[in-house]
């Protein structure tokens, strides 16, 4: 099998990470596979996998022909004979599959990545996990569940993806459908709290979308560390200020204050926790506030943690841009939750690759599926003997 790096990881490497005994413990762990008499949870599993790794944006009735194409049966070992599915057959599929069968593989991948992937050369003291929100449209018709934002009427709805980024690896994700999730004060938090990494040096970062001074003090009281950015007219009350030195600078940042305060809720209303409240100015001389709950780390530190939230804004777009994120194959809460952990399950693969190998995300993605059609056309020749028509019958 060629390598686009001698020294680098490939595809077939990457695939032992989901070994045939894990589907195969999952499907009897979940019990998938209950009264299923075609398009067992392994199947779907790897259709959805290969499917997204197409350059084309993925679809039902795309993931039919690949489900019906010889390449798909020789690759996972299918006899000739197996039944066909249509792409009906796949939607109502998705709408039903018990979700906990992919959300324990992409949990079980997850750890087998972060492994792989030697943290240490990630971060020294800390590790840092960036959250954010991303929304995708879909016209209300066609979309069961859906938040409105705004006052748009162009006859849309949005489903909210939330995500926590350890390091490299989506390490917690959420879909959101309904109304009262368009509030990052509900989503970030509760996406923090299925982390599958626990480490307790874990540093949450997150934008000021996320306000609500109860969501500070219970991120605070469970124990999560977390950098954030605060409102420059937020009141507040200063219990000891911090020595800095004079001028100090953070990259275009001037500091002026380091103190511990609390933060007033409404009204005469003071919060019991106590925070660090951080401000500064850039060269224009307007103000950015820093907040976070960790006060043994220096000021420098903690703007330093902010300015790391901007990878997954990048990531964000890898995944609309080069996964088709931003596209529905199913428009069904339960199919859509599906398709979401295959997609990032896919997405650590191909960061593996693409981080191990020295390449960028469009050449890693690219090389990537151009690597697996060469696996699939070495089995393809192995079990066929050189004519792929006598593998058939």
């Amino acid at each position: 099998m060629k390598k686009f790096k001698e020294d680098g990881i490939g595809v077939i490497d990457l695939l032992k990470l989901i070994p045939d005994d894990l589907l195969l413990d999952l499907s009897v762990d979940t019990n998938v596979d209950y009264q299923v008499k075609k398009l067992y949870g392994s199947n779907v599993f790897n259709l959805l996998l290969f499917g997204l790794i197409s350059g084309e944006r993925v679809g039902l009735r795309t993931l039919e022909d690949f489900y019906n194409s010889r390449k798909f049966k020789v690759l996972f070992k299918l006899p000739g004979n197996t039944k066909s599915a249509k792409y009906n057959s796949l939607s109502a599929r998705l709408a039903t599959m018990n979700v906990d069968f992919f959300e324990k593989a992409y949990q079980s991948i997850y750890e087998q990545c972060s492994q792989l992937y030697d943290q240490s050369d990630l971060s020294l003291n800390y590790k840092i996990t960036r959250v954010d929100s991303t929304m995708v449209a879909q016209t209300a018709s066609e979309l069961e569940n859906g938040i409105n934002v705004g006052r748009k009427k162009d006859g849309k709805k949005q489903v909210k993806y939330t995500i926590a980024l350890t390091d490299i690896f989506p390490s917690s994700v959420e879909v959101f459908t309904q109304q009262n999730y368009i509030s990052e004060n509900l989503t970030i938090p509760q996406t923090i709290q299925k982390v599958i990494d626990k480490n307790k040096d874990n540093v949450f970062v997150f934008d000021r979308g996320v306000s609500s001074r109860s969501a500070f003090c219970d991120l605070d009281s469970n124990g999560y560390s977390f950098v954030t950015r605060l409102r420059t007219d937020t009141r507040y009350l200063v219990l000891e200020g911090y020595n800095i030195q004079e001028g100090l600078r953070v990259n275009n940042l001037t500091v002026i204050k380091d103190q511990r305060v609390n933060l007033y809720r409404t009204g005469p209303n003071i919060v019991d926790q106590s925070f660090r409240l951080i401000q500064t100015v850039n060269q224009k001389g307007i103000p950015y506030w820093f907040l976070s709950n960790r006060l043994d780390l220096t000021c420098e530190e903690i703007i330093l943690i902010y300015k790391k939230r901007w990878d997954i804004e990048v990531f964000f777009r890898f995944l609309k841009q080069e996964l088709n994120f931003s596209h529905f194959i199913s428009v069904n809460e339960n199919g859509i939750k599906i398709i979401l952990y295959m997609t990032m399950i896919l997405a650590m693969l191909i960061l593996i690759y693409k981080k191990i190998n020295g390449f960028g995300y469009k050449t890693a993605k690219r090389r990537f599926a151009m690597e697996l059609e060469e696996i699939i056309d070495d089995y393809l020749i192995e079990y066929c003997g050189g004519d792929p028509n006598t593998y058939f019958w």
